[in-house]
């Protein structure tokens, strides 16, 4: 298709608004055997047109044919009233024909559309790189604010890379934002601060605001900054010293196992990217990868550059990269210094059936715990108190918080055991979103 130029943007804002209306009553199509659907109204796609993700799926087995397709071309733009007419009865030819007859063929020959394949460059544009500019002087702007913020309320530095996080969601357009949901993956915990009016944001009934995106068995070295959409999964920097930037990115299913994971790469952008390229390079995917995933998986290429640059200016602290860490039950273990001292049962495994059967020697390896910490040697305090921590039972809350506690504060990490407390005090929310929603944030601290 050669792209000819539709004028001015309203013809354009016109047919995006009239496919918006006319959207839900277009689709879904269904007939007894199968069902042609598109989850939401097409995006504008420079140069291509109106692109919309359709799929004909059987009723029984949910298997079938799906592509993007070009619903209303860019230089018929301004006839989309036309273009719109001559789908719906299209649709209607498809499903007098039956559409369980095409669930072999490609969705393009049954429907008459063009199908959009990716091609390199194709979401780049001055509009484009406009947004991307734009997001990313906004965020840059209030990085010194929500840096305050995040000092003020857990005695951290916010690195950098957070703002070109906040600037990637920022300028997501209709068809990127769909990728990203197609990620299952969107902004969480302090990302609050880069919104509009987020650095205003007060907390129900004035609760701690480290009391965000917290779950029961989280450490107090992650902080949140991305939601999963499945089994409570969050992903948030890990700060193995408050004194210094996070040491890189971890992820936890809260409602799974609730376990702490290591991410590979150093930055939530970029763990989002090794996402949503792993996602496009799937070996067992049937079909193309959706268009939306190759424009988020390209916002985020275009993000890249300014990720870099501004990990360079809150860079890990080299001697946490490859220090000891002694695996605890629910965490890969934080970084200890040297002096810190060992433990003698270095496996998690190993000592979790004495947690769970042998009071009398978990009460003796408690002692000695605390004894050696008061001594200097805080490791075995640090991985009892957070083995505790995640085992979560009511009878070792007590022991957990006090070895935990005594640990972070013999290593000088004070920030850490500030956050512990905060969290044991209201470890039985019912909720983990502590935030006051806009609409009730007008004023009112104690606002349920």
């Amino acid at each position: 298709m050669k792209p000819a130029d539709p004028g001015p943007a309203g013809p354009a804002e016109l047919a995006l608004t009239l496919a918006e209306e006319r959207w839900s009553t277009l689709f879904p199509v269904e007939d007894e055997g199968a069902t042609l659907a598109s989850w939401r109204p097409p995006c504008l796609v420079d140069g291509i047109g109106l692109v919309a993700a359709v799929q004909l799926f059987a009723r029984e087995t949910y298997r079938g044919p799906s592509a993007d397709l070009v619903i209303v071309p860019w230089e018929r733009l301004g006839d989309a009233a036309v273009e719109l007419d001559t789908l719906a009865a299209i649709l209607d030819g498809a499903r007098a024909r039956g559409l369980a007859s095409a669930l072999e063929a490609p969705l393009a020959a049954t429907l008459a559309l063009e199908e959009v394949r990716y091609r390199e460059g194709m979401f780049e544009g001055p509009r484009a790189e406009g947004r991307r500019d734009d997001a990313l002087v906004v965020t840059r702007g209030r990085l010194a604010g929500a840096r305050a913020r995040m000092r003020e309320v857990y005695g951290l530095l916010l690195p950098a890379t957070l703002a070109t996080f906040a600037a990637f969601w920022r300028s997501l357009d209709p068809l990127e934002r769909a990728g990203a949901e197609h990620l299952g993956r969107s902004p969480g915990g302090i990302m609050i601060w880069f919104e509009d009016g987020g650095l205003a944001r007060r907390t129900r009934d004035g609760l701690d605001a480290r009391l965000e995106c917290r779950f029961r068995c989280d450490p107090p070295e992650l902080v949140t900054v991305m939601w999963g959409d499945s089994d409570g999964l969050h992903y948030g920097l890990w700060y193995d010293d408050p004194a210094d930037p996070p040491t890189g990115v971890a992820h936890n299913y809260a409602r799974d196992s609730a376990e702490t994971w290591r991410d590979e790469e150093p930055t939530p952008l970029r763990v989002l990217l090794a996402q949503a390229q792993a996602q496009i390079d799937d070996p067992y995917r049937d079909e193309p990868a959706p268009l939306s995933l190759f424009a988020v998986r390209d916002a985020l290429l275009r993000f890249e550059a300014a990720d870099r640059r501004a990990l360079a200016e809150d860079p890990p602290a080299d001697r946490w990269l490859d220090a000891p860490r002694i695996p605890t039950l629910g965490t890969f273990g934080p970084a200890l210094p040297p002096e810190a001292g060992t433990i003698r049962v270095g496996d998690p495994h190993e000592r979790l059936p004495i947690w769970r059967t042998q009071p009398q020697r978990t009460a003796k390896w408690i002692a000695s715990a605390l004894r050696e910490c008061a001594e200097g040697r805080p490791a075995a305090a640090l991985t009892f108190g957070l083995d505790l921590h995640w085992l979560d039972r009511e009878e070792d809350r007590e022991a957990a918080l006090e070895l935990m506690v005594a640990a972070y504060e013999a290593l000088g990490r004070r920030a850490h055991a500030l956050t512990i407390k905060a969290h044991y005090r209201h470890r039985d929310l019912r909720s983990v979103g502590v935030f006051l929603p806009p609409e009730q944030d007008q004023g009112d601290d104690t606002a349920p």
